[in-house]
């Protein structure tokens, strides 16, 4: 991508850009990008099993794909080199693991995990009894966090510091996690067999989700994390998709009033892919969640933005695959069609885009330039 401005300058747009937004007087939408080891493995030269498995490798490919980003990816990010390299565990499947799942690490694509085969009563006897304690200081995230940690102490890259930060690791969703460990099919089935056990599945899985994230906190810090915290806080749960409003109430509801008020008292906020908006009045009113994360162009984020008022914020996604193999017509049609009148609110509306391996450059650069072009927020 060719960058279009000195990075002094561009960094100084982005700063006003954003204490803009936080203000609620932006003037046009900010748009920016993401990446994950699908990039980082390609730049690098490895496979997605190398990445998962090998310490070594899990921490050059973070900073030879964080090197790409920056000298590649132009958007409403801090330009140029950062003052320090931050890498982590990336695990997805830290959740299933710490659960007792098999997990399944393929050679050119991201890892998954296996359901376990277990009965509905030896299934909650065997959530119940695990220690959390133990299964963090046994599980491969912590082994790799403790390599990467040898591998890094004093390491310079591009004569910056090497900063390996703890793995204080969240959730992906309690009833996306439960879902995946019971198996996504077999909890539908639940939900109509034995509604009964569905509950009380969801309740003592989001309590251990909470002793789980308290021991990693303990484990890696060495003491307890002081929550309610007076920060935001949010997490994902994409798998909401598949349930109607009447079954989130009833089965999920109560799941995330647990996390959240032992998590916060501050902020609420929630990442949701697909098509989830039959729950966006539930999140907000019941809930009280202010920004949801990741809804694509299907949804109508003017309608939604009004409906929900005016403490309620988008963070929007294009649609990757018109990003990654779109014509130009198709790209700029596609951020025209985001950027309604309606939607264009400031502080409560912003894009990313998310960077496949197959994501030319120059789609990226013709995404960017769209989005500031249709972008602009009229006073």
């Amino acid at each position: 991508m060719q960058k279009t401005t000195e990075p002094a300058t561009h960094g100084r747009e982005v700063e006003q850009l954003w204490a803009d937004y936080a203000q609620k007087r932006n003037r046009r939408v900010p748009i920016t990008f993401a990446s994950d080891e699908q990039v980082w493995t390609r730049v690098s030269g490895h496979t997605f099993k190398e990445f998962y498995l090998d310490p070594r490798v899990h921490l050059n490919t973070q900073l030879e794909g964080a090197r790409w980003f920056a000298e590649n990816v132009v958007c409403d990010l801090p330009p140029g080199l950062p003052e320090r390299w931050t890498v982590g565990v990336r695990n997805w499947m830290e959740e299933n693991e710490f659960f007792g799942c098999e997990i399944v690490y393929q050679e050119d694509d991201f890892a998954w995990a296996m359901p376990l085969d277990l009965d509905r009563d030896d299934l909650l006897g065997h959530i119940a009894d695990v220690d959390p304690e133990e299964r963090v200081r046994s599980h491969s995230a912590f082994r790799m966090y403790e390599a990467l940690k040898e591998l890094a102490d004093g390491m310079t890259y591009m004569d910056r510091p090497v900063y390996v930060a703890p793995p204080l690791f969240g959730t992906h969703g309690v009833f996306t996690k439960a879902a995946e460990i019971r198996g996504l099919e077999q909890i539908c089935i639940d939900t109509i067999e034995s509604p009964e056990f569905v509950e009380e599945y969801l309740r003592i899985f989001t309590e251990k989700t909470i002793e789980r994230m308290r021991a990693w906190h303990r484990v890696v810090l060495g003491k307890e994390p002081e929550l309610p915290s007076a920060g935001g806080y949010g997490f994902a749960d994409d798998s909401l998709q598949m349930i109607s409003p009447e079954m989130y109430e009833r089965f999920v509801m109560p799941c995330h009033e647990r996390l959240y008020s032992v998590m916060t008292t501050g902020t609420r906020s929630m990442h949701l892919c697909g098509r989830s908006s039959q729950h966006y009045e539930n999140l907000r009113r019941r809930m009280n969640v202010t920004c949801i994360d990741g809804p694509g162009p299907f949804i109508d984020h003017a309608y939604w933005l009004e409906k929900l008022g005016p403490d309620f914020a988008f963070n929007a996604q294009v649609n990757h695959t018109t990003l990654m193999s779109g014509t130009e017509g198709e790209i700029r049609r596609m951020m025209k069609d985001l950027m309604t009148p309606g939607a264009k609110l400031p502080g409560r509306f912003q894009v990313l885009g998310y960077i496949t391996r197959d994501t030319p450059l120059r789609n990226l650069e013709i995404c960017c330039r769209a989005g500031r072009e249709y972008g602009v927020i009229e006073a």
